[in-house]
Order: structure tokens, then C-alpha cells, then sequence
């Protein structure tokens, strides 16, 4: 698989950077791989070194997915970030990263995580954009998921 930089762009200024795997991409989507190499810990998920992300990009939707998996394919759970400014190219995935985000057990427990850290002056359309992206995926995570895991097995 041809190596992909993944660029998030924070919202507060700055960004962060993987060297992933491009599984494929085409005008409205792309799917990165990633290999955690190191333990990470999102809510109340603990990812162990070497678990296997999937990373789910599309043009037109406010976000993202995550898949995380464990070396032996069992599903870990899945992440949305909410996102704007998503271009994909097969060299870079580049998004800007809303600092919302929905992490789904794989049992289905939902926790919504860091909306506490908007700034307080966000702007107010912003704001709503946010808002409606997170009521999007609250309503239908499900959907995308399964959506997704099709992708995956192709």
C-alpha cells in the first residue's frame, strides 16, 4: 500500500501528522490504515499498542471516522470527529478537526467527548455547524458504521 500523510488541522492553530496506508480514495472518499505504536487513551477506551486504525474521510459529510481494531480484527470501537475542510488526495488526507467527538462502544454505548473545550467565543455559525453534526451522528452512527465495515472487507 502507497504511504498517505494524514493532516489534521486543529482548530486552536497547529496540527498533527501520521504516516498511514492509503487503502483507497476516490472523488467523494478515502480510507487510511494506521498502526498505533504506542497505547492511547480516548474516553474511556484504552487502545493497546498495535491496534489497527481505519480512518474514514468524505468530502461532503462534517466528519470523521475512526475504526479502531485489535491485532486479532475484533472491533475496538469507532470515533467520530466532527471536521470541515476535508480535501483528499492520494499523497494527503487533510481535514480540520472541530474538536467534538463521539466515541461508540461496540456494544453501542455512546460518549460524546470534549465539548467542554470549545472556546467560548467560538463563532456562532461555527458553532451551529458543530451542533448539527453532532445531532447528525447521534442519529445515525449505526448506519454509518455498518456503511463502513462493507468498505473495510472490500
Amino acid at each position: 500500500m502507497k504511504i498517505c500523510t494524514e493532516i489534521k488541522n486543529l482548530l486552536a492553530g497547529g496540527r498533527v501528522t501520521f504516516n498511514c496506508k492509503l487503502v483507497s480514495l476516490n472523488k467523494e472518499s478515502g480510507v487510511l490504515k494506521y498502526i498505533l505504536e504506542n497505547e492511547y487513551k480516548v474516553g474511556s477506551l484504552i487502545l493497546p499498542k498495535g491496534s489497527i486504525t481505519y480512518a474514514f474521510y468524505w468530502i461532503d459529510r462534517p466528519y470523521t471516522l475512526y475504526k479502531w481494531f485489535d491485532k486479532n480484527g475484533k472491533i475496538l470501537g469507532s470515533y467520530f470527529s466532527i471536521a470541515d475542510s476535508i480535501s483528499l488526495t492520494e499523497n494527503e488526507f487533510k481535514w480540520r478537526d472541530l474538536i467534538v467527538d463521539i466515541l461508540v462502544s461496540p456494544k453501542g454505548f455512546l460518549e460524546v467527548l470534549d465539548e467542554d473545550e470549545l472556546p467560548y467565543n467560538l463563532d456562532g455559525k461555527l458553532l451551529n455547524y458543530i451542533k448539527n453534526s453532532k445531532n447528525l451522528i447521534l442519529r445515525e452512527y449505526k448506519f454509518i458504521i455498518e456503511e463502513t465495515d462493507e468498505l473495510i472487507l472490500q
